[in-house]
């Protein structure tokens, strides 16, 4: 099994123009809205090879702060989860551009995602979700 690796830091907020304005000027994030795959627009930021997200509150399942976990295999990193007990959320969902994505949550109750993204995928954006 390979050790996954942090691919990204998915934000949700009721305002996200504002949360990624606030990141954009206070902290140096290049947040810039973005639309691709068959996701709806939100703000991103590739950082260190890190991609930083702001999504509306609702468009996705999670907390406030989601971390996403890069794996070569998505099914079999969460038929594991799923035999250890730990809950999916939802199934695993397409994104297209060779993106698959799935959550779970830990046993306090934060939302934390898998990704699968193939080569194809990986060539425009080193850990893209």
């Amino acid at each position: 099994m390979n050790t996954p690796s942090l691919s990204a830091l998915t934000m949700h907020s009721d305002d996200p123009a504002r949360l990624a304005r606030f990141y954009r000027e206070a902290v140096g994030l290049p947040l810039e809205p973005h639309t691709h795959g068959t996701l709806p627009e939100h703000h991103e930021a590739f950082v260190h090879g890190v991609h930083f997200a702001v999504w509306r509150a609702g468009e996705h399942v999670g907390g406030p702060f989601v971390p996403v976990f890069r794996v070569d295999d998505l099914d079999a990193a969460s038929a594991r989860l799923r035999a250890a007990s730990v809950p999916a959320l939802h199934k695993p969902i397409d994104l297209g551009e060779g993106k698959r994505v799935v959550t779970f949550r830990d046993p306090d109750g934060n939302a934390f995602r898998l990704i699968q993204i193939d080569a194809r995928s990986s060539d425009e954006h080193p850990d893209a979700s």
